[in-house]
């Protein structure tokens, strides 16, 4: 039986030069699957990719068959030699640690605890209110620091007071490595494992350099809150958190259970750091290009939340506009456009094609969410297409966060805590103040490009814009919101 059909590569390396070479690399997994299908294979070394462009496809396999498809690929550089190979978002579904992950995310992050990290994030987004009021011309710094302020402070009960904090800095250099380093085929390592035994100082031993920098900066980023939560328990002023919650479930803990808790928590912060951090910075951009969603959100939240206060996450069921607005920035520029790699477990067989042992299979959510099939004018950022009232036989799009929160058993535990952070925020955002375009010196609007970043987590590329509060009320209300 044969494989998916795909392009054909070169006799070595396959397709890599064309996924490395490539900055938004599911643009052109989508234009290969007009051609071939909604299941395709690549080969990036001697690797194999298959990647799955239709929902189909995807809940097929991902879903129906998750324990076979629902493990992660092996990396010797980045399991073995940098040592990642320990923590949640890395092991396999039959390692033993798994089942505990799972079970601590769960109870941690489930719909009926986000009582837990609420009170965080309204402090957070009032500080970031705050931010963008004083100083807006750096709005995606603000924006990234007040996830990064929540996420600290509800994971470790640490609080983060400037924006050189040492915590935050040893975190953000670790996840360089998962941003912009962890693309499949990126390193002939991991395609030809005897590379490990090569000397650094041999020509092209320079990835062992690299790799023991980058081992030395997750062993700190693992450890050092871990530490600072500890030594707060021993003086008896640990703020509730995730860990220290964790960490007083027993007076005797194991060193098993207390890396289980290290490793699980390091995840929580950088599922939440990166990911939704670039959801805000797509809503900026969409805001300039879609000024009247805007003022149709903003209408809504005056109307059903009033001025003289924030919007709670109690008021998310009566702003239905505000929540289209929303799964719409979701769908346009999903930030994790072509999902995590899974890995299968043992040879599959799916329509007639052969799916190989040891497989990378990646879902293309950013095809699905422009599949003009699925959403009609896809290229349209359109929230109404998410009202029941404003849609053929009063039914509304498919919800992309069907897609976007991953499949099966890696479904994204934090989900949850993402959509409440995410809706706090812009709605805060959408009550006070107003996004616009630059003028440049000549008085000329500037219009920003419709451009984003590539790697793992995709955002808008750098761009201007001008942010001003909605009236004096909204600035008193900025100000004396504590």
């Amino acid at each position: 039986m044969p494989l998916p059909p795909g392009p054909r590569g070169t006799l070595f390396t396959g397709n890599r030069s064309n996924i490395i070479g490539t900055k938004e690399v599911w643009k052109q997994y989508a234009e290969w699957s007009k051609i071939y299908g909604p299941v395709i294979s690549i080969k990036s070394a001697n690797v194999q990719v298959i990647v799955l462009s239709s929902p189909k496809a995807i809940f097929d396999l991902l879903d129906k068959r998750s324990p076979i498809y629902s493990d992660r690929p092996k990396s010797v550089m980045f399991g073995e030699l940098v040592g990642l190979n320990k923590g949640f978002l890395r092991v396999d579904l039959r390692d033993p640690r798994f089942p505990a992950y799972r079970r601590m995310a769960h109870d941690e992050m489930g719909p009926r605890q986000i009582h837990r990290y609420v009170s965080a994030m309204e402090d957070s987004v009032k500080i970031l209110l705050r931010s963008l009021l004083s100083d807006p011309t750096n709005f995606i710094m603000h924006l990234r620091n007040s996830q990064g302020r929540a996420m600290m402070k509800t994971t470790y009960g640490y609080t983060v007071e400037s924006d050189n904090d040492y915590y935050v800095g040893i975190a953000e250099r670790w996840m360089d490595i998962l941003k912009y380093h962890m693309r499949p085929g990126q390193w002939l390592v991991d395609s030809y494992p005897f590379l490990k035994y090569l000397p650094q100082w041999m020509p092209g031993g320079g990835f062992k350099v690299f790799a023991a920098e980058k081992k030395a900066q997750t062993r700190e980023a693992l450890s050092a809150p871990m530490q600072w939560v500890k030594s707060e328990m021993s003086a008896g002023r640990a703020y509730p958190s995730f860990v220290s919650r964790q960490l007083s479930r027993s007076e005797e803990l194991t060193e098993y259970d207390e890396e289980i808790v290290k490793q699980l928590a390091a995840s929580m912060y950088i599922g939440g750091i990166d990911t939704v951090p670039a959801v805000f910075s797509t809503f900026f951009l969409m805001m300039i290009h879609s000024s009247d969603a805007q003022k149709r959100a903003q209408e809504e939240i005056d109307h059903v939340v009033g001025p003289d206060r924030l919007p709670r996450l109690s008021d998310k069921p009566k702003l239905p506009y505000v929540e289209a607005l929303i799964k719409e920035i979701l769908r346009y520029h999903p930030p994790s456009p072509i999902g995590s790699a899974h890995c299968v477990h043992q040879d599959d067989f799916y329509e007639g094609m052969f799916i190989p042992k040891g497989s990378l299979v990646y879902a293309n959510i950013w095809a699905i969410t422009h599949d003009e099939s699925i959403y009609p004018d896809p290229f349209k950022f359109d929230p109404a297409r998410h009202l029941i009232e404003n849609t053929e036989k009063g039914k509304a799009q498919p919800d992309p966060r069907t897609f976007v929160f991953g499949f099966g058993r890696r479904l994204c535990p934090g989900m949850h805590v993402a959509e409440a952070s995410i809706f706090l925020t812009l709605s805060s955002i959408l009550a006070t103040f107003n996004i616009v375009k630059s003028k440049a010196a000549t008085g000329e609007e500037i219009t920003p490009a419709l451009q984003f970043t590539g790697g793992s987590i995709s955002r808008p590329e750098e761009f201007r814009c001008t942010i001003v509060p909605r009236s004096d009320v909204a600035t008193d209300l900025i100000m004396w919101s504590h």
